[in-house]
Order: C-alpha cells, then structure tokens, then sequence
C-alpha cells in the first residue's frame, strides 16, 4: 500500500511516502515560511524521489488538528484538492496523536503540547496500547492549569512543552520533557497512525474533513463580540 502522508499543523512542514508500513523517504521543513509556498514543491519532489506517479497512491493522510488555523487549511485544502484529482481516499490524523506517536514505546503517559498562542496550549494525554486518539479530549488551556491535569511522571513532546518548560520545572517537577529531537510533528508519524484505517476501508470522506481548531478563530471571537 502506496500512502503520502502531510503534516502542516505548526510551523514545521513535513511530508512522507510510505510502502506496506514502511518509510521509504520523509522531508520535514522548519524554516518557518508560509507552507503555501513549497508544499506542493516537496510532495513532488517526495514523489520523484520514489519513482511514484500520484496515481500510484493507495491514499493521502493528513493532520487535521489541531494548530495554526492557516496551516491546517492549507494542508487540508491541498490534500482534498489531490485526492480529487487522483479519486484516492483519505484520512485525517490528529495532529496531537502524530506528535505523540514517536514516543509509543514508553510506559507511560505522553502528553502532546502544541503552543497555541495567546498564552495557551493545546494538550491531550496518551496512555496504552492505541494511541491513535487521545485518552479523554484534547484540550486549550494555559500552562498553570495544564500542569495541574498533568498525570503523575508523564512525559511532555512538542512546542508548548517547550515554551513552557519554567512552568512545568516549577509547579511539576515529576514529569520531564522529551528529548529535542521529539517536539517537531513527523509526516512519518501521520501516515502510520492512518495504515491500518486505509486497510480497514475506513477513510474520511473528503467532503466533511475539516480542520479541529478545538478553539474559535480571532475572527470568530470578534464577530461574536460585535
């Protein structure tokens, strides 16, 4: 099975071919440029690397949140857009499992931090054997009350645990923060958390997979203040 897997739910930027669960070629980009910009320049060249024609692909995967809201349109948007216009199904990961998933070997909780903005983070905790969705619903929260919800020796992956690494130093000195190497979303992760729903013939349909912001836009807010 032949699946392109995308991520652009921060400011990384990453894509991946996979092959019966394997990876075969992956590009993460961090310059922090808009993702409109060359996202479509590394899904071709992700493609030509593998000698693969998109008509070849079995499936796309992508995050759906949540993260930037411009990023997860563009992601999303342009993944719709392909699979359109090779008929391939796709599916959505979330964007906290993807980040969490590296660190599925640990026997114990993984708590997936994406910096929200504004003073908050997005966090979900994952614990067990599926990781694949969060054990209970993810959430926006400052970090004073995210360290609260912290369980007891969990480990913390991504930007927000990063940004906010005095706070957790100081009010949760039993959990510790992942490796450097473990805060970026891989697209390696995306696609593998979305093998076995491709398998199973349980992909989205296109038509309702929109992004999970989990909170409203700035715009959002400020019609709702008018």
């Amino acid at each position: 099975m032949n699946i392109l897997a995308v991520d652009t739910a921060t400011e990384s930027c990453s894509v991946a071919f996979l092959k019966d669960r394997r990876l075969i070629a992956e590009e993460v980009y961090t310059a922090g440029k808009t993702h409109s910009r060359h996202l479509m320049a590394i899904i071709e060249h992700i493609l030509d690397r593998c000698e693969i024609a998109p008509a070849d692909l079995d499936g796309i995967a992508v995050t759906r949140g949540p993260g930037t809201f411009t990023g997860l349109r563009i992601g999303l948007s342009t993944v719709k857009g392909l699979a359109a216009a090779i008929a391939k199904p796709v599916v959505g990961v979330s964007s906290l499992a993807a980040l969490a998933f590296p660190l599925a070997w640990t026997r114990t909780s993984v708590v997936a931090m994406i910096d929200a903005r504004r003073g908050e983070i997005y966090h979900a905790r994952f614990f067990g054997r599926d990781r694949s969705e969060p054990s209970g619903k993810a959430r926006v929260s400052g970090p004073e009350e995210a360290a609260e919800l912290l369980p007891a020796g969990a480990i913390l992956a991504g930007s927000g645990a990063l940004l906010y690494r005095d706070v957790w130093e100081s009010r949760r000195p039993d959990v510790r923060v992942a490796p450097e190497t473990a805060h970026v979303i891989r697209a390696a992760s995306v696609g593998m958390l979305a093998m076995d729903r491709f398998e199973n013939k349980a992909a989205d349909r296109a038509d309702v997979l929109v992004p999970e912001y989990i909170r409203k836009s700035d715009a959002q807010i400020h019609l709702a203040s008018c």
